[in-house]
């Protein structure tokens, strides 16, 4: 089948600024907008969050091997009536255990998805908590469904519900030589739903290499699109709700854009009131990685409103910077979030966007705002806004040590909100 090649590497619009950085975390500053929380003595990391309809904001990664959720008072206190003081560690297998994505059921179900290692490869695996963070024993075997896909390794890195319940979780399977696109829909009840490809199961090869899926997002009419990277460009591909590839979008379903000759990947998608989906991830300038942004029309094609052809990128700092989540503001604003080298480690490094694609200068200092939270690295994994504006980050910071999880919250303009933290009334 032929794949639609969209390669505009001259096109690209490119900006470097010096972000404002928002100074080093103390104990003294934990009430101005920064919580950490150290829910073990061994590695752990944030990598998805979600904000509940009461502001309460759930956070889901892993401690050591266990799938990991943590929720917060909208103040950013630990609620206490969530699992063990604010905490629900859960273990599936003794192998290797990894939470990737989060979304909250209109009913506050919490659903999280990852990967579990099974002995010799991972599956997919999808946990359903109740409000009060207890495994729901009515989603699969006791509030857990794993799924293996191929005898090589599935991974989940995306989860999304529809709205008549079925949860859809995207992710990545090896057939053998190089993996492929995979997606899995279950019905609310865990089981997979058999009116979604075969057995509830889909797999696309996008082009030989590797094909790996980093998120997903549902449209209002039902579709599914998936974004990530097939060898070292952005993919993306949309499914109708049967889980066949939509011919409406790209050439037969899929999209690959190059922004330049070295590597892109795609971590992040949302799609706009409009139809128009933005992709966020980054792009190798040669060296090292810079933010890129891409905006598509709903048909696939590139947005040539935006940037220019279609594509923003953004030079922060000399070294790494890599988005690794975006959000979308009522008015249209962008919102990035990820990781900027500072030259000796990473700090959270957020960047806002006009709708047009330039940077918005009300935002940090022009456009950027990067907090540099101790002295080892800070990669922010997940962003979200509330309905007051104000932006949350979430993701992990180095003790020393290990990892912590940690959240942040921002004003509108991107300084630190001091109404967040444990010492907030």
């Amino acid at each position: 089948m032929k794949k639609l090649f969209i390669s505009l590497a001259v096109l690209i619009s490119f900006t470097g600024v010096s972000g404002q950085n928002q100074g080093k975390y103390n104990p003294s500053n934990i009430a101005k907008g920064i919580v950490i929380t150290p829910v073990s003595t061994v590695d752990n990391e944030a990598n998805a969050m979600a904000i509940q309809k009461d502001g309460k904001i759930v956070v889901a990664g892993y401690s050591n091997t266990d799938f990991t959720v943590v929720r917060y008072n909208s103040n950013g206190s630990l609620d206490s009536v969530f699992g063990f003081g604010g905490i629900v560690k859960t273990s599936l297998r003794c192998g290797d255990q990894h939470t990737s994505a989060i979304a909250i059921q209109q009913d506050g179900k919490i659903v999280v998805a990852g990967s579990t290692n099974n002995g010799t490869a991972n599956d997919f695996a999808v946990i359903r908590y109740n409000e009060n963070g207890r495994l729901d024993p009515s989603f699969g075997k006791g509030g857990i469904a794993i799924t293996s896909i191929s005898d090589g390794d599935d991974n989940a890195s995306g989860v999304a519900i529809q709205t008549d319940g079925k949860i859809v979780v995207a992710g990545s399977s090896n057939n053998g030589s190089n993996f492929d696109f995979a997606l899995i829909r279950y019905n609310p009840d865990g089981t997979p739903d058999p009116a979604f490809g075969t057995g509830g199961v889909v797999s696309i090869d996008i082009r030989n290499g590797d094909d790996q899926v980093s998120a997903l997002a549902i449209q209002p009419d039902g579709k599914i699109v998936v974004a990530g990277y097939s060898n070292t460009d952005l993919a993306l591909a949309r499914f109708r709700p049967n889980g066949s590839l939509d011919a409406t979008f790209g050439e037969g379903g899929k999209v690959i854009t190059s922004i330049r000759s070295g590597e892109d990947e795609a971590s992040a998608i949302s799609i706009q009131p409009d139809g128009k989906i933005v992709v966020a991830g980054s792009s190798n300038n040669g060296l090292n990685f810079d933010f890129a942004v891409v905006r598509y029309n709903p048909n696939g094609t590139l947005d040539r409103t935006f940037g220019k052809g279609g594509m923003v990128v953004t030079l922060i700092r000399d070294g790494d910077d890599k988005a690794s989540s975006v959000a979308i503001q009522a008015d249209g604003k962008i919102i990035a979030g990820g990781s900027s080298n500072n030259g000796l480690n990473f700090d959270f490094a957020l960047i806002r966007y006009f709708p047009d694609g330039t940077l918005d200068p009300a935002f940090g200092e022009m456009g950027i705002v990067m907090t540099d939270i101790r002295s080892g690295d800070d990669h922010a994994n997940a962003i979200a806004i509330q309905t007051d504006g104000k932006i949350v980050a979430a993701g992990n910071s180095n003790n020393g040590s290990s990892n912590d999880f940690v959240i942040i919250r921002y004003k509108e303009n991107g300084t630190f909100d001091p109404d967040f933290g444990p010492d907030s009334k």
